[in-house]
């Protein structure tokens, strides 16, 4: 059948089936277009743009009459949905949203072209990808020609006929163009790497919270190659990127102190510490802990957080900092860094037994008290002495007994000392002697002397910190994105002292004792957090039922007493010396306990309920355990970053949580529901008109500067480190199995006789 015949045939059926229906109806089914160009580029009066948009591998039809003659596919719709050839559209982002609303009405699949036509030259942007299957070879298509001296696009094309059928079920989410990632979509894979959720999950976790696979456009493939592309694009300018989120912060937060390092333009080292840490640390000054910890990011920077105990007994952090090398002048800058922050020294840091480390505190700390943590010497145990004193209880429990004791003094302690070694004969071994030399570094007797030197004996707070926050990170982390890790940790944490701070503002606590009167318990309740009350409450009961008092005698007008205190394990009655003075409220205790930890000791509190003192004595309410000694608005971190991010970003924000909260405010109204689904309805279709700013539209590029609030510049000034290995990152080598290992043994050439020649046996 020629051409001619069959235009014929199509007509007369299409007429026949007009005046049936009496309307206009026409033949029409995919669309070609080329990629428009920014105004102002400099072309000739003949060269144009072409936006192809072609039948899809696959298409979906919900019931549109078409013709079928001779393997060639008609469909018909109403004919004021049906583009003309020479209709003008003002934009090419309208003439491709009025070609979806005719493929959508016909039902069946299109896509985007990939060449560009010049006069008679044309340009194929993209090369073809290999492929298992190919499209149909269907010629139906649109194209759109824009006049590069009028800015005018018209319909240039127009092709309407298939040579496929179309089908009878509805696969809108299945076919390819279809699959397209929302805003939402590629926010979601960004935010969910901040808790450690990679792109397959967040496509399980996105696709149940639309309800089903089938709600969801965007296939498994699609959110890894977001995040490929996420990190194909940011990787080369990480460094740059987080160097810049944080200057932004530093210049924009009152307080946010950031300094960094660089070597021969590489980033080396970097420090930084936020307005509530460091009003934390104004707070809780007294005794800090470091730790490194590794495999946070993909370059094995050595992550080092800094952290102390607050009024609620808790970790937090007061500054973080990331070093490319565990030197002496790597730490000494970062504890530089950190002390040109906060303006004075801790009273006491601890850390754990690295020599560099411990050089640069002395050096930068200087009159600091460095102490060293008793868990990482104790750990090195086993494998310093013989096997069976190990495994010998009595050794275990005697060396235990000695070195983690508070109340014996210094020369109690080198008595014991050396009569343990004597009596299990390691006088000899190096390793004690050299621990022993150290001994004013770690055993808690030489600390007794530094106030709230109890808080911390060993770095495990900094360690549960690190643990902490490697549970938002990851070893192969930008460095990007190990600041969103490390931000959302941080925002855990803070929300957790801000509910810990509303709990002990709030509520109040139960009593032990509110039948006896007992007004220095209730005075306590008022005044301590939670937490601290809890402890304090323990000394309280201790001092009621496991205390008395065996003499008193008046001298130099202060009551010099004996506390006996009834232990209830062993029975044993030790006496402690407490001395009292009435008119100024003093009282202290050779226990030491308030030294150590803040809170009087079970002994002081007998006396005080003796004399019938109602209000612990002000100097003995330390700040660091007080209620709301830290302002609760500065535990709000979820808007302080907003500048960090791109208006369109935080518009974004702001549209979603007002969404959340109109559907929350009219969940149980069924006709309120109704209404607002209605209102979103009609805004859906307002703002459905407007097609230039479809996210399909907007460059990757600019997605990710939206998500990451910073721009990605080419021009790269700070480079990212080489991968740096260190102490504390592993092996690099894959751990082989069994199997593994016993074919490479039989493949092994095996030994010959140089006799005989033959294999040798083993017997």
């Amino acid at each position: 059948m020629s051409s001619k015949e069959y235009e014929d045939i199509c007509s007369t059926y299409l007429i026949d089936k007009a005046k049936e229906s009496s309307q206009n109806l026409t033949i029409g089914n995919s669309i070609s277009t080329l990629d428009d160009v920014d105004k102002g580029s400099n072309e000739s009066e003949d060269s144009f743009n072409v936006l192809t948009i072609e039948p899809s591998k696959s298409t979906f039809n919900n019931g549109t009459s078409y013709i079928n003659q001779d393997d060639v596919y008609i469909p018909y719709v109403a004919v004021d949905i049906i583009p003309k050839k020479g209709q003008i559209v003002s934009s090419l982002n309208e003439g491709i949203e009025m070609y979806k609303n005719y493929a959508k009405a016909v039902d069946f699949g299109i896509r985007l072209g990939t060449t560009t036509k010049y006069g008679d030259l044309s340009l194929r942007k993209k090369q073809e990808r290999k492929s298992y299957s190919k499209v149909t070879g269907c010629m139906a298509m649109i194209g759109f020609d824009r006049n590069a001296t009028t800015n005018i696009i018209t319909v240039y094309a127009f092709e309407d006929t298939h040579n496929h059928p179309l089908t009878k079920f509805n696969e809108e989410n299945i076919c390819s163009p279809n699959h397209r990632l929302s805003i939402f979509d590629q926010k979601l894979i960004v935010k969910a790497s901040t808790i450690n959720i990679g792109a397959t999950k967040a496509h399980k976790l996105r696709a149940s919270l639309k309800g089903g696979y089938d709600n969801l456009p965007a296939t498994n493939n699609d959110f890894k190659n977001f995040w490929r592309d996420y990190t194909n694009i940011v990787g080369p300018n990480d460094a740059q990127c987080v160097v810049d989120q944080l200057i932004i912060r530093r210049n924009n937060y009152q307080n946010f102190n950031f300094q960094y390092k660089l070597d021969d333009d590489v980033l080396n080292a970097m420090f930084w510490v936020d307005e509530t840490g460091r009003e934390n640390y104004n707070k809780f000054s007294d005794v800090i802990s470091m730790d490194a910890t590794y495999r946070t990011n993909g370059y094995n920077m050595i992550f080092v957080p800094f952290s102390e105990i607050n009024n609620h007994d808790k970790t937090i952090n007061v500054g973080a900092g990331l070093i490319s090398d565990e030197t002496i002048e790597s730490y000494s800058w970062l504890l530089e860094a950190f002390l040109s922050s906060h303006k004075k020294k801790p009273t006491m840091i601890l850390s754990d037994t690295d020599a560099t480390l411990s050089c640069s505190i002395a050096k930068v700390f200087e009159g600091c008290t460095h102490r060293l943590c008793m868990w990482h010497i104790m750990s090195k145990m086993p494998s310093k002495i013989e096997a069976d004193l190990v495994s010998n209880t009595d050794f275990k429990k005697r060396i235990n007994q000695l070195v983690w004791n508070m109340n014996i003094k210094p020369s109690e302690f080198e008595n014991k000392w050396d009569l343990m070694l004597n009596e299990f004969h390691l006088k000899e071994n190096k390793w004690l002697a050299d621990m022993f030399n150290k001994r004013d570094k770690w055993i808690p007797s030489y600390f007794r002397d530094i106030p709230m030197c109890g808080l911390m004996k060993t770095t495990s707070r900094s360690e549960s910190s690190n643990s902490f926050f490697n549970v938002f990170s990851s070893p192969t982390n930008l460095l990007v994105n190990f600041m969103f890790n490390f931000d959302t940790a941080l925002s855990k944490q803070r929300h957790e002292q801000k509910r810990l701070d509303i709990a002990s503002r709030d509520t109040s606590p139960q009593l032990l004792f509110p039948n006896e009167n007992l007004k220095i318990e209730k005075h306590a309740s008022l005044v301590y957090t939670r937490e601290a009350f809890i402890k304090v409450q323990k000394q309280i009961k201790k001092a009621f039922y496991q205390c008395f008092q065996k003499n008193s005698v008046l001298i130099d007008g202060r009551q010099q007493c004996i506390i006996v205190y009834k232990e209830l394990k062993s029975g044993k009655r030790p006496e402690f010396k407490v001395s009292f003075n009435a008119k100024d409220e003093t009282i202290e205790c050779e226990c030491l306990h308030f030294t150590f930890f803040g809170i009087l000791c079970s002994h002081a509190f007998r006396i005080l309920i003796d004399y019938d003192i109602a209000m612990i004595p002000e100097k003995y309410i330390l700040d660091r355990w007080r209620k709301n000694i830290v302002d609760i608005g500065f535990q709000k971190i979820n808007k302080k970053w907003r500048v960090c991010s791109t208006e369109i970003s935080n518009l974004l924000q702001d549209a979603t949580s007002f969404f959340e909260k109109c559907v929350e405010s009219v969940i149980h109204d069924k006709e309120k529901l109704q209404e607002l689904v209605n209102s979103l309805q009609q805004l859906s279709e307002k703002c459905g008109k407007d097609v230039s700013t479809r996210s399909s539209s907007i460059p990757i590029k600019d997605v990710i500067e939206n998500i990451i609030g910073v721009p990605i510049s080419s021009d790269v000034k700070i480079k990212v480190p080489s991968e740096i290995k260190t102490k504390g990152s592993g092996k690099r080598s894959r751990i082989k199995s069994a199997a593994e290992k016993a074919i490479a043994k039989a493949l092994k050439p095996k030994r010959k006789c140089k006799g005989c020649n033959q294999l040798s046996t083993m017997i």
